[in-house]
């Protein structure tokens, strides 16, 4: 009991540790470090294309991470080269009807249907939850907070140039109100466009008709679920977005001279753990998540010669 004690207190915050992840964030802050993350995983999950491939920032395990993300949040959205296949493009572009138009593409419209009910279920989240989910997510946060916060997520210059809005408003609803100015040319897009499929497959067959309303109630809860959390949740999903945000850091241990060892991340990862950015993993724990595929993400640092010697005391 009292072995267990100690190992609870040892991992308890301080106020370095806190400082530490402080630091992490203002080194690079939280939009820096998601920009190429988003790019990326857009392409890897869209089915990896050559002719849309963005710039590899990321080192290989953010990409194995995608692999599993693909299997689990984004198990339900169809992949594009398996929901339109153009045969004739120069066809598809001198169409002036639906027969015509037949002749040349070819539709999975129950795959379509997936598409937009992820879509809508996500335009409704946006548009009417995500406002009181910030609201209810720790309740919320503290006036002499807010401007941490921002320059945590969106840097120190963004700060500086939205002060007034800043020290003015809760930072509740300053996320929302960037959250769906964020979105709003996509969400506008996509409200357009959803009474064209609509009556696209109206007009293409009986069959295209049930198809696409079979998906679309399947793609309502296919991505986030009735409560607004994503759905095919891992238990290491924790640890896989962790070490997504921390690619800089790890970037620099994977090209060090030596090589890092897998017990330098992990005591690296200490300070993250004892404030609850992540999950507390032991070595062993972590050595598993770090494993080749398909068992693990292929964080290939250098291995462990031998175990830690105990102490003589």
């Amino acid at each position: 009991m009292e072995k267990m004690r100690k190992i609870e207190l040892s991992r308890a915050p301080s106020p370095a540790d806190e400082q530490t992840v402080k630091e992490f964030f203002y080194a690079m802050p939280l939009i820096e470090r998601g920009r190429p993350i988003l790019a990326e995983m857009i392409w890897a999950i869209s089915g990896r294309s050559d002719s849309a491939r963005p710039e590899k920032i990321l080192p290989d395990y953010c990409h194995h991470i995608f692999d599993v993300f693909q299997k689990t949040y984004f198990k339900g959205f169809p992949l594009l080269g398996e929901t339109v296949l153009v045969t004739n493009p120069a066809g598809l572009k001198a169409a002036k009807t639906i027969e015509a138009a037949k002749k040349v593409v070819r539709l999975d419209w129950k795959n379509l249907g997936k598409l937009f009910g992820i879509g809508a279920r996500g335009v409704r989240f946006v548009e009417l939850e995500s406002a009181d989910d910030l609201k209810n997510d720790g309740g919320a946060v503290k006036p002499d907070k807010t401007e941490e916060l921002f320059t945590l997520i969106l840097g120190r210059k963004w700060v500086e140039e939205n002060r007034a809005m800043v020290t003015s408003e809760p930072a509740e609803i300053i996320f929302n109100r960037m959250l769906n100015e964020f979105l709003a040319p996509n969400i506008a897009s996509f409200q357009a466009m959803q009474p064209r499929i609509n009556e696209g497959a109206y007009q293409w067959s009986p069959a295209a008709m049930l198809e696409f309303n079979a998906g679309f109630t399947e793609g309502l809860d296919s991505f986030l679920t009735v409560d607004g959390q994503l759905a095919g949740e891992s238990a290491r999903s924790g640890i896989y977005g962790f070490l997504l945000l921390a690619w800089p850091e790890i970037k620099v241990m994977l090209e060090a001279s030596p090589k890092k060892t897998l017990r330098d991340l992990h005591e690296w990862m200490q300070p993250f753990m004892r404030v609850g950015l992540t999950a507390y993993l032991e070595i062993d724990a972590l050595r598993d998540v770090c494993a080749p595929p398909p068992s693990g993400i292929g964080l290939s640092l250098r291995p462990l010669n031998s175990r830690p010697r105990r102490s003589s005391a």
